[in-house]
């Protein structure tokens, strides 16, 4: 019995520190669990100071250069050759020329074409200037006063054309009463054709009165339509009244005097309607002109329209796009030297027509290889002639070649709709077991900095157009803006928005 009372104190001792200790770890977590902070699933680090690299990596192969055959891209009269054979050459150096006078002269149109968009565009963006409105505005002010001469004149022709109609009325009135009677079928016509040329007279007289008074340009627009109808009737009447002088007893009644009146009077009206009508033309053209340069004035002075805007930014784009064009087709009519090396034949001389890729010029290389490789279209605007180069052939892993670039084909390349550049790169440190056609991996230098303020790339986002980053401000993480400089392979250069050993977030746990 007392040995089961022992042996149940040792087991319930047991089960109390086994608990103890549960409590004790359980705790611990449920305390470090409500203090540990925020941040401890964040990957921070401090900014500082360091190298930018922007580098340029491809693939390309190696090509054997001792003997090379120069030609032209394009068909051409050479204009000059600059070499003989024996000369020592560098890459780069001008050995012949094609006639560029024609090419120039299109590249000098491009470029002014290309202010002119620039320009309009410009323009349409920022407004008219004052000065500008003024020319606006000083047309609508000519075409206004050229309008209102043409009115003016317009209402002269109408009183002269009031004149003549007059002394026609009158003509015939004489010759009515002096030898018609309205006992016969010719005296009725005579007498119905006069009466209707006096009705159109108080017509065009009403016509005239109203157009002087009002003073307008569509009433006076108005007044010629309608004396040209009335002209129109008046000639037909003065035709009915003359075809009567020559019918029955009046053929010999009526004086020849009388009748060349009235043929007279038939060419006056003829002449009146003429006039007339080229007052109703000036007008119209004049009020054409004015409608135009009012149109001209509210559309520069309105705001710009956004299809206007995509007009005007097409044709900059198609002028810049022609520029580029004249400048690489200039560039063409240069051929150049891709490398080292000494001329050993002239095969054209000035003045002859070339064909595309015909030899004009053959070299020997000082060195016996060089390495070309297409640059992706993205990258190639950052390659420059000289920059430095590393070499790795695939044959020979562990060691590195440095070279530089020679030259940059100004002509595209493009292999399943993509564009490349293709490079010519130097090639100084070869080995006797270097074979042409042997596998380089490039890795072109295009810039770098030292000692410059520098974060990952990857923390850097780009919300509408601004860039920003996470930073931890006194245990708290907030979004910063930043301004970055040059883009790294790996880092972006910050030129404002962080301070050296400001905490950044890079990532989480």
């Amino acid at each position: 019995m007392k040995i089961f009372k022992i042996f149940n104190v040792k087991i319930s001792r047991t089960w109390f520190i086994i608990l103890a200790i549960i409590f004790v770890i359980a705790g611990y977590f449920i305390i470090s669990s409500a203090f540990k902070s925020p941040l401890d699933s964040y990957v921070t680090e401090k900014v500082s100071a360091g190298e930018v690299l922007q580098e340029v990596s491809e693939t390309g192969s190696v090509k054997s250069t001792n003997d090379i055959s120069l030609g032209f891209k394009t068909t051409g009269k050479i204009s000059r050759i600059y070499v003989a054979a024996g000369n020592n050459i560098k890459p780069g150096d001008i050995l012949a020329e094609l006639d560029s006078s024609q090419t120039s002269a299109q590249l000098q149109n491009a470029k002014a074409a290309l202010d002119v968009a620039n320009n309009q565009y410009n323009k349409l963006l920022n407004g008219l200037t004052l000065e500008d409105i003024k020319i606006y505005e000083d047309a609508v002010s000519s075409a206004t006063h050229d309008l209102n001469s043409a009115d003016d004149s317009a209402l002269n022709t109408l009183n002269d054309v009031y004149t003549k109609i007059y002394n026609a009325y009158a003509a015939v009135t004489t010759i009515q009463s002096s030898y018609f009677s309205t006992s016969d079928q010719e005296g009725i016509k005579v007498q119905d054709a006069r009466k209707n040329i006096n009705d159109n007279l108080q017509n065009v007289k009403t016509y005239l009165d109203s157009a002087q008074k009002s003073q307008t340009s569509s009433n006076i627009d108005s007044a010629i339509s309608r004396v040209i109808l009335s002209l129109n009737n008046i000639y037909a009447d003065l035709n009915i009244i003359r075809n009567q002088c020559d019918l029955g007893i009046y053929y010999t009644k009526v004086s020849s005097a009388d009748k060349t009146i009235l043929d007279n009077q038939r060419g006056y009206i003829n002449t009146a309607t003429a006039s007339v009508t080229t007052s109703q033309q000036d007008v119209a053209s004049y009020k054409i002109a004015l409608q135009t340069a009012k149109d001209n004035l509210a559309l520069k002075t309105a705001s710009a329209r956004p299809e206007d805007i995509d007009i005007y930014k097409a044709q900059v784009s198609q002028a810049e796009a022609n520029v580029n064009l004249y400048q690489s087709q200039l560039s063409d009519n240069y051929l150049r030297s891709p490398i080292n090396g000494r001329i050993t034949k002239v095969n054209a001389k000035g003045g002859e027509i070339i064909s595309p890729n015909e030899s004009v010029i053959n070299l020997l290389s000082s060195e016996p290889f060089q390495i070309k490789v297409d640059i992706y279209e993205q990258d190639i605007v950052n390659v420059k002639v000289a920059d430095k180069v590393n070499i790795t052939l695939v044959a020979f892993p562990k060691q590195i070649f440095e070279g530089k670039v020679l030259l940059i084909d100004p002509a595209e390349k493009i292999v399943d709709n993509v564009v490349y550049y293709e490079v010519t790169i130097d090639f100084p440190g070869q080995l006797e077991s270097v074979k042409s056609g042997m596998t380089a991996d490039i890795v072109i230098q295009t810039n770098k900095k030292e000692n410059v303020l520098r974060v990952p790339k990857s923390v850097v986002e780009n919300i509408d157009g601004k860039e920003f980053l996470q930073i931890v401000n006194k245990g708290n993480i907030e979004n910063r803006e930043v301004t970055t400089g040059l883009e790294g392979n790996d880092y972006y250069e910050i030129i404002s928005g962080l301070l050296e050993g400001d905490t950044i977030i890079t990532g989480k746990r």
